[in-house]
């Protein structure tokens, strides 16, 4: 049995590198500021992800959040971020992370959160409206 899962299925993954483009269609989409930061095409460290059904998806795995996600049953409630099956690359050797590091992930975000505030403000502003009402308890 698969050490992986995704929501609680057993899955095979593939370690790589996917290459992205800025989206220009979605100013606040994660990957842009990485795209900002490198001139336009950004390489991520991700995983390829194969369900029992067949199924395959591609998510990031930056600082091992994919893999952590993924070894702790890949339930919804754990965050990922998605990428395009296109541009991925198997790439073990170099690109297989799979001890997460919290602390380098919080600071990503940060800069990522504020690299958005500063480019696209009303965007980031009605994020952060969305934010605030998912996380509101009841």
């Amino acid at each position: 049995m698969s050490k992986y899962q995704w929501q609680g299925e057993p899955v095979k993954v593939e370690f790589g590198c996917s290459t992205v483009s800025e989206n220009k269609e979605k100013p606040l989409w994660w990957y842009n500021y990485l795209c900002d930061k490198c001139g336009g095409q950004a390489e991520i460290p991700s995983i390829r992800i194969t369900t029992v059904s067949g199924q395959s998806f591609v998510i990031s795995n930056q600082f091992g959040i994919g893999v952590h996600k993924l070894l702790n049953g890949g339930w919804p409630n754990m965050t990922h971020a998605s990428l395009p099956d296109t541009g991925f690359e198997v790439n073990e050797m170099d690109y297989k992370i799979e001890e997460f590091n919290k602390e380098s992930w919080l600071f990503y975000n940060s800069k990522k959160d504020s690299w958005m505030k500063e480019k696209h403000p009303e965007e980031f502003e009605r994020l952060e409206s969305l934010r605030e009402v998912i996380n509101r308890k009841p």
